[in-house]
């Protein structure tokens, strides 16, 4: 449970989601499906009827199973967030509409709605008045740039697949990892270390175009164009080694053909 590359606590809230769905859906009298869980510190014995050798572990054990090991059906890690389906799919028994606790309570909608209303004539004021937060540039300014490192930082990826920002290294538990090798996987860090990168060369051209033309002194203008070249080819460059390194996929450059 401490490990959080594992996701037990996810899963586990997501098997009893399903397994009192379950319940509320069919008439306890005549249940035929029955939904448990075993906890590894407290029953060691029954994970070896079960021959289980790594978590996390879903599996089905039908009413003529002689061997639990054996004559069991196993889930799929990729069938996880599938669960209701697994369950339909081998024991031909309907699980029903999926009864997910509301994320607020009535009594925290009611205050919340009650605060809604005393504020509501402060900030009626405010928006006539043009002294909101959303009449500020530099708010509009800031959300364009969390929108565009949410966008190349492949944080939507993370959360739909459920990435995690780390892994802890098998050969030493001490160490973490942040950059995995292959082109399978993506760990948060990593693309947001990407995200990062992607993001400074579009500031830095934001403002050259948007600033620097306005400044009047050549020199200051060279220096800063210099600077952004440097930075700008230091970042890409270190997103293609990153790329490099991961898929193997190397970038060439080549010469115009009336060059050579």
């Amino acid at each position: 449970h401490d490990k959080p590359e594992l996701r037990l606590r996810e899963l586990r809230r997501e098997f009893e989601i399903v397994a009192s769905s379950f319940i509320t859906n069919h008439n306890s009298s005549n249940t035929k499906l029955f939904f448990g869980d075993i906890e590894f510190r407290e029953s060691q014995s029954s994970f070896q009827l079960f021959g289980v050798n790594s978590l996390p572990h879903v599996r089905l054990v039908g009413p003529t199973a002689k061997s639990l090991k054996d004559d069991s059906d196993v889930m799929d890690q990729g069938d996880f967030s599938r669960l209701a389906e697994f369950v339909e799919s081998r024991t031909k028994l309907t699980v029903g509409p999926i009864h997910r606790p509301p994320v607020l309570s009535k009594m925290q909608l009611g205050l919340i709605t009650a605060l809604l209303l005393l504020c509501l004539p402060l900030v009626a004021k405010r928006i006539f008045a043009g002294e909101t937060l959303l009449h500020d540039p530099k708010i509009w300014l800031s959300g364009a740039v969390f929108v565009y490192f949410f966008s190349v930082s492949g944080a939507m990826h993370n959360i739909i697949r459920k990435m995690p920002m780390f892994l802890v290294d098998r050969n030493d538990p001490n160490k973490l990892v942040f950059f995995y090798q292959g082109s399978g996987m993506q760990l948060g860090a990593e693309g947001f270390a990407v995200g990062f990168l992607y993001t400074v060369v579009g500031l830095l051209l934001a403002v050259v175009t948007h600033v620097l033309v306005y400044v009047k002194d050549a020199t200051a203008k060279r220096l800063a164009m210099l600077f952004t070249l440097l930075v700008s080819f230091w970042a890409v460059k270190k997103v293609i080694l990153l790329d490099n390194w991961k898929t193997g996929y190397g970038i060439h450059g080549f010469w115009p053909s009336s060059w050579n």
